[in-house]
């Protein structure tokens, strides 16, 4: 039987849809995918077509990527980078994502930039070892990504002899020069969790401490200024509810409700990309209080997304705390545990990629 050759842009189209895990390895085929697996515009266009993933690390020495498809199946991958092959402190780190690039934080020390599927890792370590980490970002109106960690320094004021008061001192950390940079916050109460980021800039939820009013507040990077950004769709009934903030789609908000009393989980997203123009919720779905668990102070925290109307979410079982996946579409559920010797983790959502880290 004759070899018929594709059209080049037709064989572009369907290495664009392949796992990064499969294009590592077909880097040997022949020069001209090697070529095209360091392309910038393929690069871009395999990231767009990236399905979310769990990336999850355990007390020992073992990290995963896990993946569930729409039917449920998941696939739990071990994945290797130098920060892994050692026990980790999971009290005072943090995993977030950025743009498909991970950043670990290791507290009081530095911060770990990680493509686990290039095995690449970058080590940026901290002069200054008071900083503690809040979120990375970039200024967005330059070309090139110049990332920037957003963090804060525990300070005591002196108010007489005998008496102190404490505060936090903001700062920008600029990773390629290590440059600080301090600046000022119109707010007093920071983060529990760490904020989204989204095209660069950073996002969480807050609330005003007279109203109790919940919204969202941002930090731009291009114009180094915090700012209220909107209003949730909903309210915090009560003090036990619990409000969870993702990206939808790339580019929007998805905000996750669950009532404390009920069970009952009701998502909203946003109708539009977030752009800097106004921004309308709309309500996804209602979720069935029935399998779901209490989600109120769940120690390693809770991460999510939303693809195709389906749930699928990480957090600690409610009674023996050992990590399990959650998905939910339609009628279908399913539990799924993880780790089942860990009761301490961290987790993020990420896009898997073939984005270099930037030595």
């Amino acid at each position: 039987m004759e070899l018929v050759k594709l059209p080049w842009d037709l064989e572009e189209e369907i290495l664009s849809r392949l796992p990064p895990r499969s294009l590592v390895r077909f880097r040997s085929v022949c020069k001209h995918w090697n070529d095209l697996f360091n392309d910038k515009r393929f690069h871009n266009n395999h990231f767009a077509r990236a399905r979310p993933q769990f990336i999850f690390l355990t007390e020992s020495k073992i990290s995963y990527s896990i993946d569930i498809d729409l039917r449920g199946t998941i696939e739990v991958r071990e994945v290797v980078s130098d920060f892994t092959c050692q026990a980790m402190d999971l009290i005072h780190t943090t995993i977030t994502a950025c743009d498909g690039l991970l950043f670990r934080d290791f507290w009081k020390q530095g911060v770990a930039v990680w493509n686990p599927w290039l095995r690449q890792v970058r080590w940026i370590e901290y002069e200054d070892k008071g900083f503690h980490f809040c979120g990375v970002g970039y200024d967005s109106c330059k070309p090139e990504k110049s990332y920037k960690i957003l963090g804060y320094f525990n300070c005591l004021r002196k108010v007489s002899d005998t008496y102190h008061v404490s505060y936090r001192r903001v700062a920008i950390y600029e990773c390629s020069s290590h440059a600080l940079k301090f600046i000022d916050a119109p707010f007093t109460q920071w983060p529990i969790m760490a904020p989204l980021s989204l095209n660069g800039n950073l996002y969480w939820l807050t609330h005003e401490p007279e109203t109790y009013k919940y919204f969202i507040r941002s930090f731009d990077f291009s114009k180094e200024i915090f700012k209220p950004f909107c209003l949730l769709p909903c309210l915090k009934n009560r003090s036990r509810d619990e409000l969870v903030l993702a990206v939808f789609k790339r580019d929007r908000f998805s905000l996750l409700k669950q009532c404390n009393v009920t069970g009952k989980i009701d998502i909203w997203v946003t109708k539009k990309k977030i752009d800097g123009e106004e921004v309308v919720w709309i309500n996804l779905m209602t979720l069935p209080t029935t399998n779901l668990p209490k989600l109120v102070n769940k120690f390693c925290g809770i991460s999510y997304f939303i693809y195709d109307k389906t749930l699928i979410m990480c957090c600690g079982d409610h009674q023996t705390g050992a990590a399990c996946i959650y998905f939910v579409k339609g009628d279908i559920f399913k539990k799924i545990q993880i780790d089942s010797g860990s009761v301490r983790f961290s987790h993020c959502v990420y896009l898997p990629n073939l984005l270099s880290v930037p030595l």
